[in-house]
């Protein structure tokens, strides 16, 4: 297809993941990172049957997020977070869940404009991973107004790694945003292998300080330590990377973050069986010891 098509970036990084996907100095081997062509083409394409095809595979990646930082706010003293950035919204199904936890803006960025024009769609009753049915039934036994209050405050298209918070905050009416209590980006690394400048730029978009603690929540596919290369990370034949924890928890901390949370995870099922992922919390900022999170996704 390569051959055939040499613009086909779909092509060209199915076939870097075909051909190995390590840490190699081959052409495609060892590529760093999906590219913005890729993603955008991918989920473009992938927009309007998104949330269907997922719940088919029982992806439940967007509703541990939501868990783990609701857990977060169990062990603060504050009933909201100020702000959280959905970072790789996509359609907003993770947006549904965080939406309940935030007091001030919850915005959302992604590469994917098609992406993203679904997730403008939401409401507080309607959209972003409810049903029809649910959200005709919320409709009905809610205020009228809610319906028409966007679930997000802002949704930009951004590359994640060089996004600036006057780009993911400006135009947003009220007090100055002076960087997110909250981060998360659900199944957001797959599609970044050497993930130090994306953890980097996360913290720069963080609010936390020496007296103010700011939180990241991710997930990424699993392999072993023992089993990954040297890179601590690889491209799978699924087109997705997958990390060992020892690499990301490495690459946190070069970053300002102290791991508070981590749980293996199962984020879907893919040709029957189940795919290995985990979930990490991280912290960042604050004065006081922070409190490990137990969290209570083996439950789910």
């Amino acid at each position: 297809a390569v051959d055939l098509d040499g613009n086909n970036v779909v092509a060209m990084h199915m076939l870097a993941a075909m051909t190995g996907g390590e840490d190699g100095d081959d052409e495609y081997g060892g590529k760093e990172r999906a590219s913005n062509e890729f993603v955008s083409a991918l989920f473009d394409d992938f927009a309007d049957t998104f949330d269907e095809k997922l719940g088919a595979l029982g992806y439940k990646v967007p509703q541990l997020v939501g868990e783990a930082a609701y857990d977060l706010l169990r062990t603060s003293n504050d009933e909201t977070f100020h702000s959280i950035l959905d970072a790789g919204c996509g359609t907003g199904l993770a947006g549904r869940f965080l939406r309940p936890l935030v007091g001030g803006p919850l915005v959302g960025a992604d590469l994917s404009k098609k992406m993203l024009e679904l997730a403008a769609e939401c409401t507080l009753t309607k959209g972003c991973g409810l049903k029809d049915d649910d959200a005709a039934k919320r409709e009905e036994s809610e205020e009228d107004e809610r319906s028409s209050i966007p679930l997000y405050d802002k949704l930009a298209s951004l590359d994640l790694e060089t996004a600036t918070l006057n780009e993911l905050v400006s135009g947003i009416p009220g007090e100055p945003i002076n960087g997110f209590d909250l981060i998360v980006a659900a199944d957001v690394l797959v599609y970044i292998g050497d993930i130090q400048k994306l953890l980097v730029n996360f913290a720069k978009l963080s609010n936390g300080s020496d007296t103010k603690s700011s939180f990241l929540i991710f997930s990424c596919e699993r392999i072993e330590d023992e089993k990954a290369p040297p890179s601590g990370w690889k491209l799978q034949s699924s087109g997705r990377y997958a990390h060992s924890k020892s690499y990301v928890t490495g690459q946190a901390e070069n970053a300002g973050y102290e791991l508070i949370g981590y749980e293996e995870i199962v984020p879907r099922m893919e040709k029957g069986e189940d795919v290995q992922g985990h979930l990490f919390i991280f912290v960042t900022g604050g004065d006081d010891e922070v409190v490990v999170v137990e969290t209570i996704m083996d439950e789910l």
